[in-house]
């Protein structure tokens, strides 16, 4: 026997309307009526015959004890919890689903668990449902009633069933689940609640006395020990309650802990721990959490570098600070694991400016952002965040270097606001026209491989001029690509070395005459699947060679990319300019007597005529 709902198409048999009491019999198939908030329960006939009778005997004998009954149902519930018992249907389901390791496969092949531990489904706030409460489209006569193309599919359809008791105004008055259910990606309900081990909401005052009682022995010196490893459990009390998180309690991050039950989480080592326990993070945090996948560290951790920061390594755990700790010299967390970079910062401009107690000078989120960490790129100059700061410096560029525009493009800030002694770099980018990415590394040293670059390639040597034009046209037959050229640093690391600009370079020799520092190393970037860049290393002669005209026409240094072919073509055109009129007068000399004796003939010619 079955609960269900108006508007649910039910195969032959009798049913009766739990809300009006009417019977209907249905001989093939038919459309219950009503909707949802319609109940009907199904019978068979031959039962009903039977149950009559036995229901009036009873209902005659029980008669004295009816309003002893209807008392007693009026008090309030004190049964606890873990001696409730499930209802038939329950039983029935968990005859199946009690099963350890049963899955679901949906149509792209992802699985879900549909194993339910009956005495979590018994503890559970819902252990007074039916399954079909919450499974409508179940039934035992069509199970399983419906096909999902996806897990998440499945579980978002599952959701909707949440709704049909928690209206939306009572979900929505929560500020957290305002957060998470009106974004365009919301996750399940499941995903934060469980599905059938959920517990009631605790009280603020429960909230308060849970976390209490959690200290009681996490205060105290307290460890684990996994793989030969430590890990300390023990909170101290003073820094929780000093962290930004103070009210919040324990059960609000650790959910799948709880006065009665502490489940033994097993880890292979103690930094998954720690990557655990990022995740507890992103039910608050969601706009940080995406952020974090576009960044270069969610990239090596989904690659499986387990040393790649979460949020734990840079915010702590149960001591949180402020957002505004983070921005100072002493609080910054990237020198955790970047010492040598911020080390080098710490001399520079900006570090002495920060150190000055200027607080304005940038600090590494200000250029690299906090969550939304992107690879360096060091064929790319980094003058949109530098404008960011300095928005007048272009004007001030204009007063004394000529083509500002162009130098502003094609050589990285970095390049010149560096102290001397510092190697420079040429940095060759193919990019694509309708994308904008830069070209795949794969791609390139697979080219490099089939090509006739394949020995130099496989014996690591420079690929010469033509050989960086063969390459870009193998590039441009598949896709529209373009090459453009940047000076920049050899080291990504010394771009964190800015100088005062009073050192900054300001001599045209450095880069406009032959044989410049500039140019003696040249290198073709490429996008490494993760993002990161990669640098294969190209003849130093290619930017300067006749190869080098058509791909790198934006990138041509009036005396420093000297192309020698282009300079005997201009050293003939010179010639020649000056060899036409003298050669026109030389032969205007020598035939001037024959050109003076044919016009004398001509006149006389022209006097017998008349």
């Amino acid at each position: 026997m079955f609960t269900l709902f108006g508007g649910r198409t039910v195969g032959k048999g009798t049913y009766w309307n739990l809300n009006s009491g009417e019977r209907i019999d249905v001989d093939g198939t038919v459309t219950l009526k009503g909707s949802r908030a319609d109940r009907y329960v199904k019978i068979p006939v031959a039962g009903l015959c039977i149950a009559g009778p036995l229901a009036g005997l009873l209902f005659t004998v029980v008669i004295p004890f009816l309003f002893l009954f209807v008392m007693l149902a009026l008090l309030p519930r004190t049964v606890h919890a873990s001696g409730a018992s499930l209802g038939d249907e329950a039983q029935v389901c968990l005859g199946c689903h009690a099963t350890p390791g049963m899955t679901m496969t949906f149509t792209d092949k992802s699985t879900v668990s549909v194993h339910v531990d009956g005495s979590h489904f018994k503890n559970s706030v819902h252990r007074d449902l039916s399954c079909t409460n919450c499974h409508s489209d179940v039934s035992l006569d069509n199970h399983p009633a419906a096909k999902y193309a996806s897990k998440q599919q499945f579980l978002l359809h599952l959701a909707s069933a949440c709704r049909t008791c928690h209206a939306d105004e009572q979900v929505l008055a929560n500020p957290l689940h305002q957060r998470a259910i009106t974004r365009a990606n919301a996750p399940p309900c499941s995903e934060c609640h469980g599905s059938h081990a959920i517990r009631k909401v605790p009280t603020k005052q429960a909230k308060q006395n849970t976390t209490q009682y959690c200290l009681t022995c996490h205060k105290q010196q307290l460890s684990t020990t996994i793989n030969g490893h430590t890990l300390s459990l023990t909170i101290d009390e003073g820094r929780l309650r000093g962290s930004v998180h103070k009210d919040h309690t324990c059960t609000d991050c650790h959910i799948t802990f709880s006065r009665d039950e502490h489940p033994d989480r097993r880890f292979s080592s103690v930094r998954e721990v720690s990557i655990a326990g990022s995740e507890a993070c992103r039910r608050c945090h969601i706009d940080k959490a995406d952020q974090h996948k576009g960044s270069i560290h969610f990239s090596l951790l989904a690659q499986g570098d387990q040393r790649a920061p979460v949020c734990s390594d840079c915010h702590g755990s149960h001591a949180v600070g402020k957002k505004g700790l983070a921005d100072t010299l002493a609080g910054v967390p990237c020198k955790n694991c970047h010492q040598e970079i911020f080390s080098l910062y710490e001399g520079s401009v900006h570090g002495k400016a920060r150190k000055d107690g200027k607080g304005t000078a940038p600090l590494c989120s200000n250029c690299h952002f906090a969550h939304d960490v992107k690879p360096t790129m060091a064929s790319r100059s980094p003058k949109d965040m530098c404008l960011g700061c300095h928005a007048g410096i272009a004007s001030a560029h204009k007063a004394w270097l000529p083509n500002t525009e162009a130098h502003f493009d094609a050589v990285a800030c970095t390049a010149c606001h560096v102290p001397e002694g510092i190697q420079r770099s040429v940095y060759l980018r193919v990019t694509d026209d309708s994308t904008g990415l830069m070209a795949s590394d794969t791609v390139v040293r697979n080219l490099l491989r089939t090509g006739r670059t394949a020995i130099n390639a496989v014996q690591g040597k420079h690929i010469d001029a033509d050989e960086v034009w063969s390459l870009y046209k193998q590039l441009n037959s598949e896709h529209a690509v373009h090459m453009s050229g940047t000076v920049g640093l050899t080291s990504r690391r010394q771009a964190h070395q800015l100088a005062p600009k009073t050192v900054a370079v300001r001599t045209c020799e450095w880069c406009h005459s032959a044989n410049a520092a500039f140019f003696q190393s040249v290198s073709m970037a490429t996008a490494k699947p993760d993002g990161r860049e990669s640098h294969i290393e190209v003849d130093k002669s290619a930017i300067g060679s006749l190869y080098a005209m058509i791909p790198l026409n934006q990138f041509y240094v009036l005396g420093g990319t000297r192309i020698a072919a282009m300079d005997y073509l201009g050293a003939a055109m010179i010639l020649g300019g000056i060899a036409v009129p003298f050669a026109h007068g030389t032969l205007r000399l020598l035939t001037a007597r024959y050109r003076r004796e044919r016009k004398q003939q001509a006149a006389r010619r022209g006097g017998t005529g008349r």
